[in-house]
């Protein structure tokens, strides 16, 4: 049996376990040593030692015939903050963000699919503000916090984003809407103030945190600060070393890829909530800090490999490329 059929079979099982909030597929690491023997890999917001858990909450030393590994990962949030300059033509890598945002990063220029526009890549909590934007809204280099005002600094505008599922969020299940309805109206002729709204108790997982940000070819350029143009795209694997290049941390090169197909959360976006699935977790300290959110994550040749949008003590989490791609609708810009 294939090691992602055993993780898929055993990941909620996993998760019910206390401290649990990703189970992925990675490298087994040994006193910090990449054992290179692939293993299902449990992130826990802290480590516990086994005689303080509960047996039920116990995770085991193997699943079948893989051996787990436990990542201490803090808690995860949404990066965004700190301070960069303005710059026109601007490469990628920089300060940027909704005009109501703090600041995040331009990750990558992406060319849009259905009408050949100029785009910055970025996440949807930069570019879109979790949800709250509308189609057109300014996008700012540098981002507010960084000093970048609305309208003298605007470099682009919403142009598209995907909407992330909350927990929380207004249900469309016509049954809870209808078990709702029924008891509003019974609530007002009886003259009760109190009204249902059914909510989504526990959301549907969400693949990217993504927006597109129509630009001016003049105003941008393809290369990313210390890195250069991206050659390409490539699929993550676990244990390969990875870069970035981000608005508050500069270029950093000591990530490497910890576990694939990671389902993760919950995640916190100013206390609201967002689960997601099939996600790549990096390990290594200071590789990303708040503010970073929207960089594209590469491999050491230059090929896009994630988009980097959350992060922990010494991890850092990124969509997976192609269905950050796919799901925008758009195109790496490589020239």
């Amino acid at each position: 049996m294939k090691i992602v059929e055993i993780k898929r079979e055993y990941q909620r099982k996993l998760f019910k376990k206390a401290n649990v909030i990703g189970v992925g597929i990675g490298f087994k690491y040994t006193e910090k040593v990449n054992t290179e023997e692939m293993s299902i890999i449990c992130l826990v917001e802290r480590k516990i030692a086994i005689e303080r858990l509960k047996k039920k909450d116990i995770i085991p030393k193997t699943i079948k015939d893989f051996k787990t590994d436990v990542f201490q990962v803090g808690k995860l949030r949404a990066l965004q903050l700190d301070k960069t300059a303005r710059h026109r033509p601007c490469p990628m890598g920089t300060s940027g963000g909704h005009y109501l945002i703090t600041a995040g990063t331009n990750g990558e220029l992406l060319r849009d699919k259905r009408e050949g526009k100029t785009c910055i890549g970025t996440n949807n909590h930069v570019g879109a503000n979790s949800n709250e934007a509308q189609i057109g809204d300014p996008y700012l280099q540098p981002g507010p916090i960084d000093g970048g005002i609305n309208p003298n600094d605007i470099i682009g505008y919403l142009l598209r984003y995907v909407p992330i599922h909350f927990e929380g969020d207004p249900s469309t299940c016509f049954a809870a809407r209808s078990w709702g309805g029924i008891y509003n109206v019974f609530a007002r002729l009886f003259g009760r103030r109190t009204r249902l709204k059914p909510i989504v108790a526990f959301p549907e997982y969400n693949i990217v945190d993504a927006a597109l940000i129509e630009v001016k070819e003049a105003d941008v350029s393809p290369e990313i600060a210390g890195i250069g143009i991206p050659k390409g795209v490539r699929q993550a694997e676990p244990g390969i070393p990875v870069q970035k290049s981000g608005r508050t941390t500069c270029r950093t090169t000591n990530g490497d890829v910890r576990s694939i197909e990671t389902d993760i959360g919950p995640i916190n976006y100013n206390w609201k909530f967002a689960y997601f699935r099939d996600q790549i977790v990096i390990g290594g300290d200071g590789f990303s800090a708040p503010g970073d959110s929207g960089s594209l994550v590469l491999n050491m040749d230059g090929y896009a490999i994630g988009k980097l949008f959350a992060g922990g003590e010494g991890t850092t989490i990124a969509n997976p490329i192609q269905p950050y791609l796919d799901l925008l609708d758009a195109e790496l810009i490589t020239e």
